[in-house]
């Protein structure tokens, strides 16, 4: 077994998305996460494989990614949970609704520049590390169904 194979398996990533939103946002955020979460792990899709006809289909996760359930304090709770661990593997990416409501990237980036973390409001998060830590800090949360 290969080194990545055996990082993967020691690894966990969940998204935490604020199940009380629409299916439209959930699904929204869970794109925006993802999207951003693989751009900063470049280990978690696999190569790109082939089907009986030659036909080439793109790599995709090498490992599950479950959608949980929380609310928007909850949600806050457990990133700052994460943050407070002081680990350097561990990647949080967040989306909120400042992100969700701007129409561009340079708005959103203003707004942020002057809200406080305390004014934040999460509609989700994902994070990424050690399968014990992330399960200690998720495991009583449900799946999104």
């Amino acid at each position: 077994m290969d080194s990545t194979n055996t990082t993967i398996e020691s690894k966990k990533c969940v998204l935490i998305i604020d199940s009380t939103q629409p299916t439209g946002i959930i699904a929204n955020t869970s794109s925006v996460l993802s999207i951003t979460l693989g751009q900063q792990l470049g280990n978690i899709i696999g190569q790109d494989v082939y089907d009986k006809q030659g036909e080439k289909h793109l790599g995709i996760t090498q490992m599950p990614i479950p959608i949980l359930g929380a609310s928007p304090e909850k949600i806050k709770e457990i990133r700052r949970h994460f943050l407070s661990l002081l680990i350097e593997d561990i990647v949080i990416v967040d989306f909120s609704d400042i992100a969700q409501k701007s129409r561009t990237y340079d708005h959103y980036e203003n707004i942020m520049r002057t809200t406080t973390e305390n004014d934040i409001r999460y509609i989700g998060i994902a994070v990424y590390g050690d399968k014990k830590v992330i399960n200690k800090a998720t495991g009583n949360l449900s799946l999104i169904r």
